[in-house]
């Protein structure tokens, strides 16, 4: 399980029904009589109750495969191309799957290795709410801390080095999100890398360098949210023949089979789109051709996406920009989130886009920024399959009222 996904969510959880609760609870009618209050400790408690119900099922579940399965505690390191060092003997292996996965990585900050900051794994464990808090980095670990502390009540600036938030996803959207999430008080900052960091007397000082000028913010806090680099550092990777690739990760060919034939490598340790969901879908792959010889492919053509934040932000296949890159007769259809439903729940914020190849009609990407367009995403992967056409959600029937009926209407706009 990704170190950062459910738990997370769980907290996320908390930081939407703080704010339904403290900030728009009177536009649904209901009245709060007395000062509305968060209780991290409590948020936290929570968190890691459902951690550890998940925790326990997957080690019930290795338990009841002993037969088949030997679970070992430890720390690996190669030896040789067939022997490794579990930590407890050694064990010789004919074929191996590296699994490591990845953690976050320090970026090249001056001062930043002099001073204590957060990581998306141990903002997740504070006892108590700091009063304000800087995040380098505007990827989706950045967005959706930034988000959840906020509503939590702490004071959030966000210094992102590129053009727009979350890059690689469509840039119309990220900016509505960039705007929506101001509108809460969140400050943020885009095209800001950050220059050198600094402790004074307990304060943070980030120096950030902004249209060409060197501006400096305090807060109480640092999370850093600078990106990965794989877990390989303890491996002795040299010693069964495998070169790491550039920031620690292991690179794999489609089949997922690493320079060495016998050995292969999934999740995030390969450094490509680094989801549970596309671990879970490689690491079965990877296993069929270790052991039975397969030589499938991996496809991630149809891998969906999401940002967690308030709206969410859902995504799969390409943006706009790249499929007009890649030489597409690019059809777009898009509407605002505001349908009936939308309407209904007191949140019209956000808009959909569909890509589609306009002389075949097939579906090229989707992009949501709407209340749970992590869920409505999913019509469309099913849709992409098999390179599927927009007619198959544009003439398919859709309850109303739902947010469903919005992706309908994307799609019929890009008929």
């Amino acid at each position: 399980m990704n170190e950062g996904c459910v738990p997370t969510k769980a907290m996320i959880r908390s930081a939407e029904v703080m704010h339904l609760v403290a900030r728009r609870a009177a536009d649904f009618g209901v009245e709060i009589d007395g000062e509305v209050r968060f209780n991290l400790t409590k948020a936290v408690a929570r968190k890691d109750h459902i951690v550890g119900g998940i925790i326990r099922n997957i080690n019930n579940s290795l338990d009841q495969r002993q037969d088949a399965i030997t679970f070992i505690h430890g720390e690996a390191r190669f030896l040789d191309s067939h022997e490794i060092d579990t930590g407890q003997g050694k064990l010789s292996f004919e074929k191996a799957i590296i699994a490591t996965g990845a953690r976050n990585m320090t970026p090249s900050i001056a001062g930043l290795a002099e001073i204590d900051y957060l990581t998306n794994r141990t903002a997740l464990q504070l006892k108590e709410l700091p009063s304000s808090m800087l995040i380098i980095g505007g990827g989706y670990v950045g967005l959706e801390f930034a988000q959840m502390y906020s509503r939590f009540g702490t004071h959030v600036t966000l210094l992102g080095r590129n053009p727009q938030l979350a890059p690689g996803e469509d840039e119309d959207l990220t900016g509505l999100l960039a705007e929506y999430l101001s509108e809460e008080g969140i400050h943020v900052h885009t095209k800001a890398p950050v220059k050198a960091v600094e402790d004074e007397r307990g304060i943070k000082s980030v120096t950030a360098v902004i249209n060409g000028e060197e501006i400096d913010f305090q807060a109480e806090t640092v999370l850093v949210a600078a990106g990965r680099v794989g877990n390989t550092d303890d491996l002795n990777l040299p010693a069964v023949g495998i070169d790491k690739a550039e920031r620690g990760f292991v690179a794999v060919n489609e089949q997922l089979r690493t320079s060495q034939p016998h050995i292969w490598a999934v999740g995030d340790v390969t450094g490509g789109l680094m989801f549970t969901h596309v671990a879970t879908y490689e690491g079965p792959i990877a296993a069929l051709n270790a052991v039975k010889g397969l030589e499938k492919p991996v496809d991630y053509r149809v891998v969906p996406r999401a940002i967690f934040t308030d709206p969410t932000l859902a995504s799969v296949g390409l943006t706009e920009a790249d499929a007009r890159a890649q030489g597409y007769d690019v059809r777009v259809g898009e509407v605002p989130a505001d349908g009936a439903r939308s309407k209904a729940i007191g949140d019209t914020r956000g808009k959909l886009k569909a890509i589609v190849n306009g002389k075949t009609g097939e579906i090229l990407g989707f992009h949501i920024l709407a209340p749970h367009g992590d869920i409505l995403l999913h019509e469309v992967v099913l849709a992409m399959h098999d390179y599927g056409s927009i007619d198959r959600i544009s003439k398919s029937i859709h309850v109303h009222p739902t947010l469903s009926e919005m992706v309908k209407a994307a799609a019929k706009a890009a008929s």
